[in-house]
């Protein structure tokens, strides 16, 4: 019996670093999942200092709450598919999956997206400067349906169609010569393709070598009708549009405890697509691109710090509107988890970016700014391991 004792603590000692996103959950179509079943609880205190306040432009010193929902259940109902739920500051999402609607290998998948907290941008840099035209505030919500099936071994494509709602507001950010969009409604297609190679540790509940390597393409037609913008540059959204993105989570072993991470992301979207090169919670542009080279080093069997640096890209109109701009940012931070069980564990995290245009901290104000931090408290019940 005493024999058993260092292992059973070892074990319940080995949580998996799982931060949930809606990004993981719309951009990835079979990222990696250490839980066949979880019902996982996070929340805490989040805070952004700016370099130089402005408040105008959203430029504030604030801490707010902050938190995330996520539910998965690999055997619902009597078909035995796939239900995924997540609710957080960065949208809410509910999904289902199933092998066996069609057959022959081919995985039927219906999506509900939502963003009910968005915050455009509408802007240009001057200098490290981000001076807005007009910052205002939008919801979409989205229904997709996707069909998909696995190429070759590891390589998975989808494709399917989709119908969003978008609606938008003014803000205390937005000047009264401001016009914001009409509200309108959007349908398209997309196309999905996936290459995993990830291998899992089971031990740790995390990846420890491998990539998943996603690639989404849409072409998209909208009955948007009012031109918006600011007085003299007042322009309509075209009626298509089409946008790329891809997603790149790379893992490479150093030894048993350390392990580097690559995650890097970016789009290049249609000149015209004004609105959705102003979403405050990326980098800004038609071309935009955002990189984190991390270094995940197990300190303990309950303790694990990541130190990490970060480069981010933006291609944005000029001020005059004719031609565009080519910025580079730099930054890094520290992410940190602490678990006490596989139940309970404690998330936090520091960072620093030298560009002004970083997501909001608060839901109902555009607050942002180039530090931010965040601790906070994970409770993860039902748990299945894989």
């Amino acid at each position: 019996m005493k024999s058993k004792t260092p292992c059973l603590l070892f074990a319940c000692l080995q949580a998996p670093l799982l931060a949930q996103s809606f990004a993981d959950l719309t951009e990835q179509r079979n990222g990696v999942r250490p839980f066949a079943k979880l019902f996982q609880i996070e929340a805490g205190a989040i805070g952004v200092t700016p370099d130089d306040g402005d408040e105008s432009r959203g430029l504030d010193h604030d801490i707010s709450w902050d938190g995330r929902v996520y539910y998965r259940d690999e055997a619902f109902s009597s078909r035995r598919g796939t239900l995924e739920a997540y609710a957080g500051r960065d949208g809410l999402f509910a999904g289902f999956q199933d092998g066996k609607m069609i057959g022959d290998d081919t995985v039927t998948r219906f999506e509900l997206r939502a963003r009910p907290w968005m915050f455009y941008r509408d802007g240009f840099y001057r200098g490290s400067e981000l001076v807005p035209n007009g910052f205002f505030d939008g919801e979409d919500y989205e229904g997709y349906i996707g069909f998909g099936r696995e190429a070759q071994e590891g390589l998975y494509v989808e494709l399917g169609p989709y119908y969003r709602k978008l609606d938008f507001g003014r803000s205390a950010l937005t000047p009264a010569t401001f016009a914001v969009p009409d509200d309108f409604s959007a349908y398209g297609g997309r196309l999905h393709i996936e290459q995993s190679t990830v291998q899992y540790d089971r031990r740790r509940g995390t990846p420890r070598d491998g990539f998943v390597l996603s690639i989404t393409g849409e072409r998209e037609w909208n009955d948007s009708d009012e031109p918006y913008g600011a007085d003299g540059f007042r322009t309509r959204l075209p009626s298509a549009v089409w946008r790329a993105r891809g997603r790149l989570d790379w893992y490479v072993p150093a030894s048993d405890d350390v392990c580097w991470e690559i995650f890097a992301n970016g789009g290049w979207h249609d000149e015209k697509d004004r609105l959705q090169n102003t979403e405050g919670q990326r980098p800004l542009g038609n071309q935009w691109a955002d990189a984190q080279l991390r270094l995940r080093i197990h300190l303990s069997d309950s303790f694990t710090v990541t130190p990490y640096g970060q480069a981010q890209y933006s291609r944005l109109l000029k001020e005059d509107g004719f031609g565009s701009t080519k910025d580079f940012f730099l930054g890094g931070g520290v992410e940190s988890w602490l678990h006490f069980s596989e139940a309970l564990s404690m998330h936090a995290y520091w960072s620093w970016l030298d560009n002004e245009n970083r997501p909001s901290i608060r839901i109902d104000e555009d607050v942002h700014g180039q530090q931010m931090f965040y601790l906070g408290m994970v409770l993860r019940l039902g748990a299945q391991r894989r």
